[in-house]
């Protein structure tokens, strides 16, 4: 074969391939749309893998997040530095006008007289008939004795000594001696009187022989049986008692006490009513005077009871009448905005906010107001202001404790933070309630708070 042919075939050859060479380049038909598979790509395989890795690393933040837990735990306070607070005044400031160390409230009064009825209830017995009897009078002596108006016998009765008055004026007649030759007798001479007890009553019933002593006017006593004068007597009686109606002191403290407690209704609805008018409300604590002050005699001055007691009332009409007046005061404030309450926050801003507080820095305070009372223009409180020092807690507990706590139980924690509050080392702390404390020391936050005052 010549070598032209040979040339003319492999031109020819070349000629072919390119044209099977462009029709391989042509698109292949979109096998989708005639239902067939498409062959995936080579890179999804590490698409996917990227994604679980994503959603594993996902997973682990999301149980370190749940598992995380935060513990505070809070200092312990030093020895206390106690300020005392006596009688110490804040002024007393009109509605809206009052600074951050004023009370802000009005002062109300209202002035209450009451008169009240009642009854007499009580009944004594009082003395009412006096006793009467007779004294045989023997004269020893030889001249007459006179007993003139006013001679007294004495007695020894049930109550003590009883007194008797001669009813009428008597003389006794001398004793008088008779002798013979062979004897010497002597007649006593001798009289009986009447006589009336001075008092009334049972009391002034003897009985027999009872009278001990005689009592002349201007003379001295003349004791029984001394050789002179020999008292006889028969028991003297008469002496009573009869139930009377009088006006007692229980009567005027039960008269007195149903007048104050009107009073004190009626002297609050009227400082009630004022305090209304003012669009304000009383503060309870700040009445004057309070319902057990009311007691007092020298918050209601001088009550007058008509008739006084001891007065004897008949019991048909037994009537008594009692008046009292009493002033009444308290502060009106907002609604809300008691005394009690503004105390607790004018108090700090006095000794604590201002330029030169009582607690130093670093050490925490707390005011008590144990006692506090209104005066004319202020509140005057009594109480203790306590400056406690925060003492610091050991940087080795605070940075140790997540891995004493890992993993355990919550009883086996409490009962670690238990033991650091014995040993003083904290004064509390907070324990979120879960089970089980997380496995790992950087799942658990210890941080240290503020401490507080009891």
């Amino acid at each position: 074969m010549s070598v032209p042919v040979v040339q003319h075939q492999i031109d020819q050859r070349r000629r072919d391939d390119r044209v099977v060479g462009v029709r391989q380049r042509t698109p292949a038909p979109n096998r989708a749309a005639q239902g067939k598979p498409r062959r995936p790509r080579r890179n999804a395989a590490w698409q996917w893998f990227a994604l679980a890795l994503l959603g594993c690393l996902l997973g682990i933040l999301l149980w370190a997040v749940l598992l995380r837990m935060t513990i505070t735990l809070i200092p312990p306070l030093g020895e206390a530095r106690v300020v005392p607070l006596t009688d110490v005044a804040f002024p007393i400031a009109a509605i809206g006008n009052a600074d951050s160390m004023q009370i802000e409230a009005v002062r109300l009064e209202s002035t209450i007289t009451i008169t009240e009825t009642g009854e007499a209830l009580t009944e004594v017995p009082m003395p009412d008939g006096r006793a009467k009897g007779t004294i045989m009078v023997i004269n020893m002596l030889e001249q007459a004795v006179a007993l003139p108006q006013g001679t007294e016998f004495i007695a020894s009765g049930g109550g003590g000594e009883v007194r008797y008055m001669l009813d009428a004026p008597a003389t006794v007649p001398p004793a008088v001696t008779t002798s013979t030759l062979t004897s010497r007798t002597t007649d006593y001479g001798q009289v009986e009187v009447a006589v009336t007890a001075r008092s009334a009553g049972s009391a002034s019933n003897v009985g027999e022989n009872s009278v001990t002593t005689l009592l002349l006017p201007g003379q001295g006593p003349i004791a029984n049986d001394n050789g002179q004068i020999i008292l006889r007597n028969a028991p003297i009686t008469g002496g009573s008692e009869t139930m009377r109606r009088i006006v007692s002191e229980t009567d005027e403290a039960r008269l007195l006490g149903a007048a104050l407690t009107k009073a004190y209704a009626q002297g609050m609805r009227d400082l009630a009513d004022q305090a209304t008018q003012r669009m304000l409300q009383i503060d309870e604590l700040t009445i004057d005077p309070s319902a057990i002050q009311l007691g007092q005699p020298q918050v209601y001055g001088a009550p007058q009871l008509t008739p006084v007691v001891g007065t004897v009332l008949d019991p048909r009409n037994a009537e008594m009448q009692m008046t009292v007046a009493v002033t009444f005061r308290v502060y009106a404030i907002k609604a809300d905005q008691t005394i009690q309450a503004q105390l607790q926050q004018v108090v700090p801003q006095r000794f604590q906010g201002g330029s030169t507080p009582i607690c130093r820095v670093g050490e925490l305070s707390a005011f008590k107001v144990a006692e506090w009372h209104p005066t004319t223009t202020a509140i005057v409180i009594n109480g203790e202001i306590r400056c406690s020092p925060q003492m610091p807690i050991p940087a080795a507990v605070v940075n140790d404790l997540p891995k004493q706590l890992q993993g355990v139980s919550n009883a086996q924690a409490t009962t670690l933070l238990e033991e650091l509050k014995a040993k003083g080392i904290i004064s509390g702390y907070t324990l979120p309630t879960r089970n089980q404390l997380p496995p790992l020391p950087q799942l658990i936050t210890v941080r240290v708070g503020e401490a507080t005052i009891p």
